[in-house]
């Protein structure tokens, strides 16, 4: 009789010795049960150091990144890591726990079971992010600002800034460009401003018409803090959609041609595909080993492509996610992706100067060029079968796909970054480092510039601190006569003086963009870059300036 009432003892202190606890201690302990887990309480300090090694977002093992919520709920190559509500079908738990192989962390001993229960509870919990917050599987859906829908009045701009993104209508005479947090829309061949969208997540940095010109895709967002992808529907330019990524700037973005899917990726060097409208995630694409910069559906939705700034350009199957070629070429950042109308060629520009073709039948190069000079930063295939492309060089040419230059224009204001075809491809788009959108007529004339609001008085700049180069000071001779009168020579003194100031700025900002180049991650050097560009932008508006009075004086002086 002992020995049985001791086994009973035993037994019910194991399993329920709870029960056996003081009313304050169960209090206590109910306390501490009922207080929600949520991964940014509990559970991310435990994987960052028990995890973070192996499973950190530079290079995940198994493409299982642990660093953040998002992540976590992506999974990884085996598949989700936790199931919502059932640990015990959650690898994350059940690998940590050893109750499964291989067991985690790897070649080591179990970690602490306080961490293990504090895995399992927040598992059982409903995977909460935050405090008072729910966790899901998908990419954060936002909902519609209020007031946001239709077209509202156009902010003027302070000063022209680099044209980040360009779209044409396929079906209509519409043009989108990015504006101040705002998508900004023009009637061709007018020119006429019809309105502007509101963009609140940030700036813009995609443009895309669905290939039924029905949906108005524009993404973007604030570099190292969030990132957007908004859908508007044509004519009435309500928000159908609002997709929000957890802490990066979309870079690329393109929706399906059955409009039920969204694909994006950024500096965070992942490929996202997710159905519209709800923002759940369909698949996760870690292959890019560097910033996405450019991504694209095919035309008939059965393949999506993306190419990043190391040169590295992949394609993937869009219903089963799997791999469809890895295409291997470029040696520099791919800039541009264009498909042709019947999917069965790939055409892609890139700073390495080249436009190349690749047939998807066979995962091949078709055919190559050098097209531009400094680099090709954007390319489009009409249907027609017609290519255009713009570069460094400030050039926007076209040519067919063998790579045989059938026309070129230009050169526009500053290095090209966005080119467009018109639905007839009688007209050609361009958009350039100084902000100026212009069109151009394939059939030749002149190309005219779209009006951007842009305010009559430039803001004062910034203050950017400027190296001063010391310059030798020429001896003063009294004596000598002036050869030329002296308001014309004063003016040269001026030009002088402003191009020497230019240079030092664009010097400048040529050695914080290598710097920003090695350290992508710092927002600060960017931002400084870019601050540095828009100077460079206002002091060439000023030098000529002072070539134009010093053009005009000097015929004054002529008719003299």
């Amino acid at each position: 009789m002992t020995m049985r009432l001791c086994t009973f003892l035993a037994l019910a202190l194991i399993t329920h010795h709870s029960s056996l606890a003081t009313p304050a201690a169960r209090a206590d302990e109910k306390k501490a049960d009922d207080a929600k887990v949520t991964f940014d309480g509990q559970v991310r300090p435990i994987l960052a150091k028990r995890c973070g090694k192996c499973h950190s977002a530079e290079r995940p093992r198994g493409e299982l990144d642990l660093s953040n919520f998002a992540a976590v709920m992506l999974g990884g190559v085996s598949g989700r890591a936790v199931v919502e509500g059932k640990p015990d079908v959650s690898p994350l738990y059940t690998m940590t726990a050893h109750l499964e192989d291989p067991k985690m962390p790897p070649n080591s001993p179990k970690i602490p079971q306080t961490e293990i229960d504090t895995l399992r509870k927040w598992i059982e919990g409903g995977l909460l992010e935050k405090a008072g917050g729910a966790a899901s599987t998908t990419v954060t859906p936002t909902p519609a600002p209020k007031n946001l829908d239709g077209l509202g009045k156009v902010a003027v701009l302070s000063r022209l800034t680099p044209v980040t993104a360009l779209a044409v209508s396929p079906s209509a005479s519409l043009v989108a460009v990015p504006g101040k947090r705002q998508v900004l829309l023009y009637e061709l061949p007018t020119g006429k401003a019809l309105g502007a969208l509101a963009f609140p997540e940030g700036e813009v940095h995609v443009l895309r018409f669905s290939r039924d010109g029905k949906v108005l895709l524009a993404a973007g967002g604030v570099g190292g803090q969030s990132g957007a992808v908004v859908g508007y529907e044509v004519g009435s330019w309500k928000r159908q959609f609002a997709v929000a990524d957890e802490n990066e700037a979309v870079l690329a973005a393109d929706i399906s041609a059955d409009k039920t899917r969204i694909v994006f990726g950024g500096p965070n060097r992942i490929v996202k595909v997710v159905s519209v409208p709800d923002g759940k995630i369909v698949h996760t694409f870690r292959k890019p080993t560097d910033w996405v910069l450019s991504v694209g559906f095919s035309p008939e939705g059965l393949l999506v492509a993306a190419g990043d700034r190391f040169g590295g350009l992949y394609v993937w199957e869009t219903k089963s996610g799997k791999e469809f070629y890895t295409l291997r070429g470029h040696t520099k950042g791919v800039t541009g992706i264009a498909w042709r109308a019947d999917s069965d060629a790939l055409a892609t520009s890139s700073e390495d100067h080249t436009v190349r073709v690749w047939n998807m039948h066979a995962g091949t190069e078709a055919a190559k060029w050098e097209a531009h000079d400094g680099g090709a930063t954007d390319i489009a295939f009409h249907f027609s079968g017609a290519i255009a492309t713009t570069g460094r060089d400030g050039r926007v040419k076209l040519w067919d796909e063998k790579g045989k230059r059938a026309a070129e224009f230009g050169p526009a204001d500053d290095a090209g970054l966005k080119v467009a075809f018109t639905a007839d491809a009688k007209t050609v788009l361009s958009g350039d480092w100084s902000g100026a959108v212009r069109t151009w007529p394939v059939a030749g004339g002149t190309g005219v510039k779209l009006a951007l609001p842009l305010e009559t008085k430039l803001a004062p700049l910034a203050a950017i601190p400027v190296p001063t180069p010391n310059l030798p000071v020429a001896a003063v001779r009294p004596a000598a006569p002036v050869a030329l009168p002296t308001a014309l020579a004063a003016l040269q003194a001026e030009l002088a003086r402003k191009r020497i100031a230019l240079k030092a700025v664009e010097d400048a900002a040529e050695k914080l963009k290598d710097e920003a180049a090695r350290s992508p991650k710092n927002a600060a050097l960017a931002k400084a870059y870019l601050q540095l560009c828009e100077a460079a932008l206002a002091m060439k508006a000023e030098v000529v300036e002072a070539e134009a009075a010093i053009t005009a004086a000097g015929s004054a002086e002529g008719k003299k």
